[in-house]
This record gives structure tokens, sequence and C-alpha cells, in this order.
């Protein structure tokens, strides 16, 4: 059997309790990390509580037959950052086990599609979320600017995710927001409210900050990312601008 179970926002003790009494009876513990930066400062402090090693994985061996050909013979566990079914890659992991016939439990937890929540803006008005990846030499994509010009026409609120490998590699916030700016420039168009764009850093955690992308923030750690606003109504205004006094 496979257990998918997310450790919430950002430490890994957020996950859900009754998690504890899964994790004891598995064979193998597995965490992934490519998929946000959890905190995993007590690593140790679970794995003896659980009573067993926890070993950490990459997206190769999340995205192969490593998890369920294990999980075909024994109890396995995967540990997913934030809940363990908003990213796309652990959706596939199900349905492989729908097709190998593995029984599977999925343990949900808190993530940044509700977290966002407290930037006072509606959850009911973000439209899709879209992610800028790290830019190299030869590898500068636009394609996820086109997601935001689409919720805007639509008066919807972006979640734009920054990609971060590890804490030395990640799109900072200052960078992210240069990137936008200069697709908008380079288009010649001026859709984004930048009075009102909000950045977020390490949601869940009691170093999270939300605060105006104006404030032109330096060394902001990850994971962050960026709200885009569409058509904010009184009581989304109101809300904004009592959180952020």
């Amino acid at each position: 059997m496979l257990y998918l179970i997310g450790t919430g926002l950002y430490y890994l003790t957020d996950m859900p309790l009754r998690a504890l009494d899964k994790l004891k009876k598995c064979k193998e513990v597995y965490l992934e990390r490519y998929t946000n930066l959890n905190d995993i400062s007590e690593l140790k402090k679970l794995e003896k509580t659980i009573n067993k090693k926890i070993t950490l994985v990459g997206r190769e061996e999340v995205e192969s037959d490593f998890i369920t050909s294990r999980a075909k013979t024994s109890d396995v566990a995967l540990l997913v950052p934030g809940d363990p079914l908003s990213a796309t890659t652990h959706v596939s992991l199900l349905c492989e086990c729908k097709n190998m016939e593995i029984k599977f439990e999925v343990l949900h937890a808190s993530s940044i599609f509700s977290a966002i929540a407290e930037s006072g803006f509606s959850l009911y008005k973000f439209g899709a979320t879209c992610s800028i990846p790290i830019y190299t030499t030869n590898f500068k994509p636009e394609s996820f600017f086109s997601v935001i010009e689409e919720n805007i026409k639509a008066g919807l609120h972006t979640l734009v995710l920054l990609e971060a490998k590890d804490e030395k590699n990640f799109v900072d916030l200052n960078s992210a927001i240069e990137i936008l700016k200069s697709i908008e420039t380079k288009r010649k168009i001026k859709i984004i409210d930048w009075n009102n764009v909000l950045c977020v850093s390490r949601l869940g955690s009691e170093y999270q900050s939300i605060f105006l992308a104006k404030a032109n923030k330096e060394n902001v750690p990850p994971p962050a990312s960026i709200i885009i606003p569409g058509k904010l109504n009184q009581v989304e205004l109101d809300n904004f601008r009592m959180l952020l006094s």
C-alpha cells in the first residue's frame, strides 16, 4: 500500500497527527523536497518518533516506478511538502497505483493554495496558477505570462510560484518582479497593478512575511510567491489594507 502524506506548508511536523500511525506501520518512508523547500530540521526527531529512517528522494525517483514498485509488495509512505496533490506529479503517482492495483491512501495537509487567503484576497477569485522557472543563459521562457494576462482579463487574481531547487538555487522575488516588468515593457503593455502586487515568503511558519512588491525588500528567503491582483472588490481592498497595516 502507498500512503501519500502531506507535511504542511513549512515545517515537517505540520503533517496530520494521524499520519504518525501510518508511518509507524510502513516498511519504508520517503520524503521529497523538490516541489517545495520545507524545513527539515526536525527530521531526526520524526525518525525517532516513528522508529525508522526517512530517505530523501528527488524528482527522478518519484516520477519513475521507484515508489510504486516498492508499494506493490509492502507498505510505503511518501511525504510531500504542502498538500500531496497540489503537484500533478503526485496525481500521476496515484493513477499508476490504480493501473498496478496498488491500494493507496492520501492524507491531506495545508498548502500555499489556501494560505494565500492571508493576503486578504478572496480564494474564490483566483484564476489559474503559473510558475516562473530559474532562468539560464539559454532558457528564458515567457509562456507563464499568458496565464497572468488571461486571469487579469477575467478579473481574477494570479498566484505566481517561484522555482526553488534548494536554499541556494532559486528565483528570488526581486528577480521575478524584474522579469515580469521586462515582459510588460517588451510587449508594450501595462496590465499589472503594481501598487497592489503582493509578495509572500515562508507562509505557515513563524518567519512568514507578506508585503507589497513595491517595498522592494532584499534577501527574502524561499519558498516565496507573488500574488498579482485582478479586480479587487471593496471587501478585498479593506481586508488587504487592514492585514498590511
